[in-house]
């Protein structure tokens, strides 16, 4: 006599729970005063970080590569002709140009990889299935960043000797290694605050 409330009861019975490492992960979004204080801190860090970058970089480039130091003004651009006549902007060459588009894509490619160290990327999902890819990229990562930071010493080694006074050996590698280390935290950062509601 129980057979019609069989159906009944099935229709009520709980469904089984989904382990957790099945479940989407919750993204928890940023407040807005998060927001604003990452802003004001790039306002107010980036333009210094790019202005001490662009200075040493720029030496590095015209010593390394004497093209970047073609100014600006005889580029066949319109309207960079009068960049001439203002004091000042007659000085600007390539080589500051060129820099300023090496730190953004320098703290670019240091957010890249931070993020895929703490797991967030694709790129180390290669490893196993494409390798040459995986290597591939890795070395031209490699090889941007060391070349940055030679450049970064050639720079060092340029100023140092414009007007430095019997500075020591070890300042241009300690230098530089600070400098690699600064431009990596800057990185991180950015990739902290992109990551963060994934934790």
């Amino acid at each position: 006599m129980l057979e019609p409330f069989r159906g009944f009861d099935q229709a009520f019975e709980r469904s089984p729970v989904a382990p957790s490492s099945m479940l989407p992960p919750l993204r928890r979004r940023k407040t807005f005063m998060q927001k604003t204080y990452f802003l004001l801190a790039n306002l107010i860090i980036m333009p210094i970080l790019m202005v001490v970058y662009a200075t040493i970089i720029a030496d590095g480039l015209r010593v390394t590569l004497p093209i970047f130091q073609r100014k600006l003004y005889t580029l066949p651009v319109p309207g960079l002709g009068l960049l001439r006549q203002y004091d000042g902007w007659n000085r600007a060459d390539l080589s500051i140009v060129v820099s300023l588009l090496l730190f953004v894509a320098l703290t670019w490619l240091w957010m890249r990889v931070i993020s895929e160290l703490q797991g967030f990327g694709t790129i180390l999902q290669h490893r196993e299935q494409s390798p040459y890819y995986f290597y591939l990229v890795a070395t031209i990562a490699g090889v941007i960043i060391l070349g940055d930071a030679a450049l970064f010493w050639a720079g060092i080694q340029a100023q140092s000797a414009g007007g430095w006074n019997e500075v020591p050996e070890f300042v241009a590698p300690l230098a530089t290694l600070l400098y690699t280390c600064g431009v990596a935290a800057v990185g991180a950062w950015h990739a902290d605050h992109r990551h963060s509601s994934h934790v």
